[in-house]
């Protein structure tokens, strides 16, 4: 196992076990808590650099995704335990959660060939919307709606952990009507490919903003294309702000059209034709699952997620067994493995767009052949198969019954075309009837003037005629 880091912030409260990711504002670190009389407890410890406590607007948005998120406490979001200060470094800590963020599962699965089933994307869709719906719902001491916006609804911020669960985490570019730092004019945060057209107009924006991203999230997924994503950062905003999102039987012929109408619905341009909470996005997708008998139990997610990562999941059962904990487990795997917590809100950092975010490797689900269509078993619920089976089986019985129906009518055409004559043919040589019976002898021939010999009625002489002509 590795040594644990001691000489970090928090070492009094937390044993850092190893790093998962760096960014321009701040580290996140795995650790354990201290508690050495009660079971392992893992956290995620985001610490601030050093050398940005001493700007303003940074300590600012530090502690206003701390403010946010330790008020929140849902099944679907991201648990914060604790913030504060060490030796000049600020630091949130808040729940581990083992597993993969939505853009490595879907890469995985494109990779692997693993088709996203239509019942695990709804799924997915419906818990993010039920922890959004909460978020929107937030209220102060007085009753206020304290005006939450994610403003960053992307695959990147939405974890799904082995158990089956779903979480919506990174509330660090989050909004509310209380908050204490603003968005600088001019300053576009959270992912170009993942905003509503009035946040990428730089619009004052509501919870309705959060459902459009819902929307962009739910397309792709069933789908397997990128909805607005191109191949710069300025081609994409121009995509969302100007382009509608095209209907999802465009690319997926048999795309259920019920489903559809929700997507639209959630991708309107106009705020006022979209759905007005993601609460009711939600009971939309629920009342569809339920009409298609499809199954939205985390189980589901957690087969998926075994499936995606056999190895990962093959080589921690391995640790179980030899004795060791998560935390240990974890630690030994060093820095190779991608990380598996929130990513970093550095929106102004780096270019988003490397080569391997490009549609033309990552796709989901991933198909055979460029020129191929989407493959139509990839999201269609089972009962539409058995369905498909059943007609063929009676197609191709009717067919075989036609068929046969077909030749013994030609064969007893045939038949009686042989056996009746065509009506007015004669036959060409009547039978002649046999001579009558004589008691006679044939008569003798007799010898002619020249000695040839004559039956009697050749020796007859020839009739004359009456006027003596010969």
């Amino acid at each position: 196992m590795l040594a644990a880091r001691e000489e970090t912030a928090c070492s009094n409260k937390f044993v850092i076990l190893r790093s998962l990711a760096m960014g321009r504002m701040a580290e996140i670190l795995l650790a354990r808590v201290r508690e050495p009389a009660r079971p392992e407890r893992l956290v995620v410890v985001k610490r601030m650099h050093r050398q940005l406590a001493a700007d303003r607007e940074y300590v600012k948005m530090f502690v206003d995704e701390a403010r946010i998120a330790m008020t929140l406490r849902h099944p679907n979001v991201v648990e914060v335990y604790e913030s504060g200060e060490d030796d000049g470094q600020f630091y949130i800590a808040m729940e581990y959660l083992h597993g993969h963020d939505l853009r490595g599962v879907l890469s995985e699965m494109a990779r692997r060939q693993i088709p996203m089933r239509l019942a695990n994307a709804l799924a997915i869709t419906r818990a993010v919307c039920r922890g959004l719906d909460y978020t929107h719902e937030r209220t102060d001491a007085s009753g206020e709606l304290l005006g939450i916006v994610h403003r960053d609804v992307s695959p990147h911020n939405v974890i799904l952990t082995y158990g089956g669960r779903v979480k919506l985490v990174d509330f660090g570019i989050a909004k509310t009507s209380i908050q204490g730092s603003r968005t600088r004019t001019g300053i576009l945060k959270g992912k170009v490919a993942y905003m509503s057209p009035e946040q990428a107009m730089g619009e004052a924006l509501d919870r309705r903003s959060d459902v459009f991203c819902i929307g962009i999230l739910l397309w792709e997924m069933t789908t397997g294309h990128w909805l607005y994503r191109r191949k710069s950062e300025l081609e994409t905003l121009k995509a969302v702000v100007e382009h509608d999102a095209p209907l999802p039987s465009t690319v997926t012929p048999s795309y259920p059209r019920e489903l559809e109408d929700i997507v639209m619905k959630t991708l309107a341009r106009k705020r006022d034709d979209r759905w007005a909470t993601a609460g009711e996005l939600g009971e939309a997708l629920t009342a569809f699952a339920k009409q298609r008998r499809l199954d939205l139990r985390p189980s589901a997610i957690s087969v998926l997620m075994a499936t995606t990562f056999v190895e990962e999941v093959a080589a921690w059962q391995a640790a179980k067994a030899e004795g060791l904990t998560l935390g240990d487990h974890l630690a030994s795997e060093g820095n190779d493995e991608p990380p598996s917590v929130p990513v970093l809100s550095d929106q102004d950092s780096s270019n988003p767009f490397s080569s391997e975010d490009l549609p033309t490797t990552v796709v989901w689900p991933q198909q055979a052949a460029p020129t191929q269509p989407p493959h139509w078993w990839q999201w269609r619920p089972p009962q539409w198969e058995r369905l498909q089976r059943r007609l063929q089986r009676r197609w191709l019985i009717a067919g075989v019954v036609v068929a046969l129906g077909a030749a013994l009518w030609l064969a007893s055409e045939l038949f009686h075309h042989d056996a009746t004559p065509a009506v007015g043919d004669t036959p060409a040589v009547q039978p002649s009837s046999p001579p009558a019976p004589t008691d006679q002898p044939p008569p003798m021939p007799t010898p002619g003037p020249g000695g040839e010999t004559r039956t009697p009625a050749e020796s007859r002489p020839a009739p004359t005629s009456p006027h003596g002509g010969s």
